[in-house]
């Protein structure tokens, strides 16, 4: 088990809150709760892998890309509204998920710490040519990495990326 620094440890939560409940079926989010949703996921996010680099730029840049291309394309039929809705439930879904990752240091702890680290070196890049057998093994650890991700999604009706 990692050793917490002080910073993080006083903002640790003294016992996880419950699990996400239902939102009521007359729910049409603001600015203010788009914002608000914005800023805890962020927050418990960065908590979860104790505001470590390069982890704490990947969350606030994954969570900025998914609020972007929500304002990007914004509901407009009804299909929409309903994608939108699912996504939010997600969301909820995801910032618990965090807060587990923030209090256990278990498996959820090691999946987001993990994300980070693929994600990061992923950025990061190569400044030397590959041989093609490389490069090929890069994108099917890329493709398979994918799948885990979504399969991952689907199962715990999560939203990461």
């Amino acid at each position: 088990m990692p050793r917490i620094p002080l910073n993080v440890a006083a903002t640790l939560p003294r016992t996880l809150g419950p699990p996400p409940k239902a939102l009521p079926s007359d729910f049409s989010p603001t600015a203010a709760d788009a914002r608000s949703l914005y800023r805890s996921l962020w927050r418990v996010g960065s908590l979860s892998i104790m505001y470590s680099n390069p982890g704490h730029k990947v969350i606030r840049e994954k969570i900025r890309e998914a609020f972007e291309e929500s304002r990007k394309n914004p509901a407009k039929t009804p299909q929409d509204i309903k994608e939108q809705w699912e996504r939010g439930k997600q969301s909820f879904n995801t910032r618990f998920f965090f807060e587990i990752a923030s209090t256990r240091f278990g498996v959820e702890h090691r999946v987001i710490s993990n994300m980070c680290v693929v994600t990061a070196e992923k950025n990061k890049g190569t400044t030397r040519s590959l041989k093609p057998a490389v490069i090929q093994n890069q994108k099917e650890v890329e493709r398979e990495y994918t799948k885990v991700i979504h399969a991952l999604n689907e199962s715990m009706r999560l939203s990461l990326r």
